[in-house]
């Protein structure tokens, strides 16, 4: 049995799907949170369970009988996620799960490269090397996705593309290309126990992306590099906390300043601009690039103002 966890997200739906162009529905069983999503899957035959990472109990049950487990990382970094990533390796264990699929972040492995997001895969990896399941880490690049959708919206609408990068860059992938990989890894290509660093075909900084997103959009945007302290103070300003942990009621983000700052450390540290051939290698075709995810999701920005 194949398990894929978390189906309510794009990456794990899509694993699904490009999983049951190989397989029969009844090797597949997922797991979501949502009712709606577990009535799709089992519309077409898939074995769909409740279950959730903040319950051991229900990761047990979903979890017993898979031979390979494909993990999608939790949405809410630090220790929250922590926590959630242990209670899903020992519900793994205790139901005799075989070999795990983990989607995690490329540079985890080195001991230089740290930020909050990192942290928590760091941990998560260890958690599952030492847990006697043979895996797979699909260490992958930043989703060229947030980028043609999240980061071109707030553009767009504000006149300006902020951050902390420098003119640092990185190799931003699709996550219909993750998705691919962790289809085929899933259904047993590639080598046990080994990492694979997926990423995008191009290397860009966040000032080309900002760019891009004008010269698409036709909007006047500004590309504002500030530092590790201004944007701090910037999110301060805007009642963001500091800390995973923190009161977020006020927050017009889901994310504590210091993971969005020391992602931005990371990606200036230069960690991220790396582009490898895993895409193709494991599909057959080359990665699509952030330039056509853009040209794809125009259709969904808002429309630029016209200066009088």
């Amino acid at each position: 049995m194949y398990t894929i966890t978390g189906v309510g997200g794009y990456v794990a739906a899509v694993t699904a799907e490009r999983m049951l162009e190989e397989i029969d529905p009844s090797q597949l069983r997922v797991t979501s949170r949502n009712e709606d999503n577990l009535a799709a899957c089992r519309a077409r035959g898939v074995d769909a369970r409740k279950a959730d990472y903040e319950d051991v109990a229900s990761l047990q049950d979903a979890f017993e009988g898979t031979e390979r487990l494909f993990m999608v990382s939790a949405m809410e970094a630090g220790p929250h996620r922590q926590r959630q990533h242990r209670n899903a390796v020992s519900a793994a264990i205790s139901a005799g799960v075989a070999h795990v699929v983990y989607t995690s972040f490329i540079g985890v492995e080195k001991s230089e490269v740290n930020s909050v997001e990192v942290a928590d895969h760091k941990l998560t990896e260890s958690l599952i090397m030492g847990s006697g399941m043979t895996w797979n880490f699909l260490r992958n690049n930043q989703y060229a996705d947030a980028m043609a959708e999240n980061q071109a919206v707030i553009a767009i609408t504000s006149g300006k593309s902020i951050g902390n990068t420098g003119d640092a860059k990185v190799g931003f992938v699709a996550r219909d290309d993750v998705a691919a990989v962790a289809a085929k890894v899933m259904l047993g290509a590639g080598e046990p126990d080994t990492a694979y660093e997926v990423t995008g075909p191009d290397l860009l900084s966040y000032r080309e992306v900002g760019e891009m997103i004008a010269e698409l959009s036709g909007a006047s945007i500004e590309i504002v590099d500030l530092t590790d302290e201004q944007m701090y103070a910037m999110w301060d300003a805007l009642g963001v906390p500091r800390e995973a942990t923190g009161d977020f009621s006020q927050s017009p983000v889901p994310w504590c300043s210091d993971g969005m700052v020391t992602f931005g450390q990371l990606v200036r540290s230069g960690n991220m601009a790396k582009v490898t051939d895993v895409v193709e290698q494991f599909t057959g075709r080359k990665p699509r690039s952030l330039l056509e995810l853009m040209h794809e999701r125009r259709h969904t920005w808002p429309t630029a103002a016209v200066d009088a």
